[in-house]
């Protein structure tokens, strides 16, 4: 039992600092990580899987709000745009909790592990997100929306590693867009663990679980990532982002590997 929390807490910090650090969602650490601790614990790749996609998106709920906090005070969250993109995300990720609760434990896994090799390659390769000259404006929004909520919810990441390229190339400067994609990482945080609530809703499917949210993984990881977030940040201002973004995208890259195996 106190290994196991500690392994949270540690996870908690882990993903805080990348989340703070690299400006990428937790879940992409929380995922695999949770997955591996649940399954030492003896649950069913069946349960694993969708409860730490699940955790994932619920410690969203607590990291997501703070970083609403800190990108508002400073101006830069497009509340016109988010009106229209946040609801359409979050719609869609009530889809994709369905999506990942209908799939095979291990299909799910390796989904994961499509979509994070994917996003570790785009890592490694592109040292940033071009930016488009055109009037910003969150273009066909009703149709990616839903899609962008759906695959993040699947996974459980915020979104940002599909809405930062969107809303770039949508006009938007890129602090504007980290700004707007991590203030719709709320919605489909919200929607994906309603969607998994209600899903896992009267099962017993793990101790210690609400459908399935495995509940000492929310609280645990969610108040460790908030206070390793501000240390991410901190470490941004003094080490080379790109070269340690390119470096995250190998570690993605053998945890993605290691999710499909």
């Amino acid at each position: 039992m106190l290994l196991t929390l500690l392994a949270l807490v540690l996870i908690g910090l882990i993903a805080g600092i990348l989340a703070g650090l690299l400006g990428i969602g937790g879940g992409l650490v929380i995922v695999p990580a949770l997955t591996f601790i649940l399954v030492t614990l003896s649950a069913p790749m069946e349960i694993a899987v969708p409860m730490a996609v699940a955790t994932s998106l619920a410690t969203m709920l607590l990291t997501s709000a703070s970083a609403i906090w800190f990108h508002d005070r400073r101006g830069g969250v497009d509340w016109p745009c988010v009106i229209r993109l946040g609801p359409a995300v979050g719609v869609g990720a009530a889809l994709g909790a369905w999506l990942a609760v209908w799939m095979p434990g291990e299909m799910l896994a390796r989904v994961f592990a499509v979509i994070a090799g994917l996003i570790g390659l785009r890592m490694v390769l592109a040292a940033s997100t071009s930016t488009r000259s055109r009037e910003p404006f969150p273009r066909a929004w009703w149709l990616l929306g839903p899609g962008i909520g759906a695959i993040s919810a699947m996974i459980g990441i915020g979104g940002g590693s599909f809405n930062v390229p969107y809303l770039a190339r949508n006009g938007y400067p890129m602090v504007r867009a980290v700004a707007i994609a991590s203030t719709c990482g709320w919605p489909i945080a919200l929607g994906g663990v309603a969607g998994f609530i209600v899903l896992g809703w009267g099962q017993e499917l793990w101790e210690a679980s609400l459908g399935y949210l495995y509940l000492p993984g929310v609280i645990t990881i969610g108040l460790f990532g908030m206070l390793g977030a501000p240390l991410g940040v901190a470490l941004a201002h003094r080490l080379p982002a790109t070269r340690l973004r390119r470096v995250f995208g190998v570690v993605l890259i053998l945890v993605a590997v290691r999710m499909a195996w």
